[in-house]
C-alpha cells in the first residue's frame, strides 16, 4: 500500500487548479452581485435621507390647515398656489443637491430635479414627497443569456415616497 501513495499524489496534482477554474467564476459573480446589492441599498438610503430633509422643510414652512396646492399634485384640479420664497425649489434643491441653494453635484449620480415631485393632502394635513431614481449598476446594465433569449436588463427605478404631517410653520 505504501508503494501506491506516490502514484496517487501524481494523479492529484492538477485537481486543485481545475477545481479553482470551475469555482472562481461563480465566486466572483456572487461577490459582484453582493457588492451591487449593497451599493443599491446605500443609494436608496441616501435617497430617503435627502427626501426626508425636503419633506421636513416643506412641513415646517406650511401652516396647519393652510389651503395650498403644490403644482406637482397629480390628482387635484384646484388652481396652483405658489409657496413663499420658492419653497418647492428650495426643497427640490435640498433633495437633489443636499443644499437649499442648489449645487453642481447631485447627492446621487444621475438624480435630477425632474425626478422629484410634491403633493399636499389637506384632509390629512400631510405633505408628500415622491422621488424616482434610475439605478444603474457599476459594471454592466444587462445580463447575457448566452443565446437563450434577449439579455436581461438589470437597470431599474428606485421609487420612494415619504409623507410628513404639517404641524405648523412660519
Amino acid at each position: 500500500m505504501i508503494m501506491h501513495l506516490p502514484v496517487l499524489r501524481k494523479r492529484q496534482q492538477g485537481v486543485a487548479a481545475v477545481e479553482m477554474t470551475i469555482v472562481l467564476p461563480v465566486l466572483l459573480l456572487l461577490l459582484l452581485a453582493t457588492a451591487e446589492i449593497g451599493r443599491m441599498l446605500y443609494q436608496y438610503n441616501t435617497l430617503t435621507k435627502a427626501q426626508r430633509s425636503g419633506a421636513r422643510l416643506l412641513a415646517t414652512h406650511l401652516n396647519y390647515g393652510q389651503q395650498v396646492v403644490l403644482n406637482d399634485c397629480p390628482t387635484t384640479d384646484d388652481p396652483v398656489i405658489l409657496l413663499p420664497d420658492n419653497l418647492m425649489d428650495r426643497a427640490r434643491n435640498l433633495i437633489v443637491y443636499g443644499s437649499e441653494l442648489g449645487g453642481a453635484d447631485p447627492v446621487l449620480p444621475g438624480l435630477e430635479a425632474a425626478d422629484v415631485s410634491f403633493c399636499e393632502v389637506p384632509a390629512l394635513n400631510e405633505v408628500q414627497v415622491h422621488v424616482q431614481y434610475d439605478f444603474t449598476p457599476m459594471l454592466f446594465s444587462s445580463l447575457p443569456t448566452f443565446g437563450l433569449g434577449d439579455p436581461i436588463n438589470i437597470d431599474f427605478t428606485l421609487d420612494s415616497s415619504i409623507s410628513m404631517r404639517v404641524l405648523g410653520g412660519s
